[in-house]
């Protein structure tokens, strides 16, 4: 490939990232008010997590529909598995940062018990995939098995924030026409972002004679996850440091459960079985295993650390460049 080839595709993806961030901020103003009244870490870990998740979900759905093979469900799976990894390792980073520069001060202290809660699921939502996966053959019945898990996650939260949740203000009917509006539109454009999301994956992954689901597991999980951080910096520099790190959390449960579980259900449905060959599953289950210690790692780092500073945010930097490196020198390869 040449070097101008290289500097189109660089842009185009950037573009690509910024198309997905604008489309998002329908979703998110519509979220954020529909979120007025919800408890502190419930409102992050819902509603938020919901809205800056579709991305992912919409990616991922893409990658199993256009290409409608394991190839493609693989590529979807990347997608989410490099997302978790990006939001549990970069969001907090990022986090910690901004506050630390823009605001000269260490993050919000967090509620310890969010992290527990959030990470639990988190965990046990990663693990029951791993065994899902080495199956070798997906159907709908594992597709509904992660969606019925997210809900009883959902359950959970909601009786949480019933006991704790505080009066919502009511909402004049053009301004909720306003925010129907804004949140469909959102929708639409990220979907066409997402879309051509994909397309330049496969572009790249032709070019530059490169693994698809390596490709996504990088390029379009960080560009799916931009609406996630963009959200939870917000929320650090209002404060809100437990809507921000509950969103990273929730987000990732989200794309693991519904984001993997809504298109293996569908796809299962109307095409039938996936298969997953030996060689792959096996590749994915060292994937699987990484995402997982990372995971510990930043649950680690967050639960006793209780207020990130600038210390903190750069070993959850340089844990993700770490992995990305290790992507990149073929230690890990699906």
């Amino acid at each position: 490939m040449d070097i101008l080839t290289l500097i189109a595709v660089i842009i185009g993806v950037i573009a690509l990232s910024w198309w997905i961030k604008w489309s998002s901020k329908g979703i998110a103003i519509a979220s954020n008010m529909w979120g007025l009244g919800w408890s502190p870490g419930v409102r992050g870990a819902t509603i938020n997590a919901i809205a800056s998740s579709l991305p992912e979900l919409i990616t991922a759905t893409v990658f199993l529909v256009v290409l409608g093979d394991s190839d493609g469900f693989i590529s979807g799976i990347a997608t989410v598995a490099g997302s978790a990894i990006f939001n549990a390792l970069i969001i907090p980073s990022l986090m910690a940062l901004v506050v630390f520069f823009k605001l000269k001060k260490s993050l919000n202290e967090h509620n310890n018990r969010i992290i527990l809660r959030d990470g639990a699921w988190l965990l046990f939502s990663q693990v029951i995939i791993l065994f899902i996966v080495r199956s070798g053959e997906l159907t709908y019945l594992h597709g509904l098995s992660l969606l019925f898990i997210y809900s009883i996650y959902i359950f959970s939260l909601t009786r949480i924030n019933l006991k704790t949740k505080t009066p919502r203000p009511a909402f004049s009917s053009s301004l909720k026409r306003k925010l129907y509006i804004n949140f469909v539109l959102g929708l639409i454009g990220v979907g066409v972002g997402c879309f051509f999301l994909v397309e330049a994956c496969v572009f790249i992954s032709e070019e530059f004679n490169l693994s698809l689901p390596m490709i996504a597991l990088i390029v379009a999980a960080a560009a799916t996850s931009i609406p996630d951080a963009f959200l939870s910096i917000s929320d650090a520099i209002k404060g809100n440091s437990d809507d921000g790190i509950s969103n990273a959390f929730g987000s990732n449960i989200f794309d693991l459960c519904v984001a993997m579980g809504l298109p293996i259900t569908l796809y299962g449905l109307f095409a039938g079985p996936i298969t997953i060959s030996a060689p792959l599953s096996a590749n994915f289950s060292i994937l699987w295993c990484v995402l997982m210690g990372l995971t510990v790692l930043a649950i680690t780092i967050m639960y006793f650390a209780k207020s990130l500073n600038w210390r903190h945010a750069t070993l959850l930097l340089l844990s993700y460049l770490a992995f990305v490196g290790a992507v990149y020198n073929g230690c890990i390869s699906l």
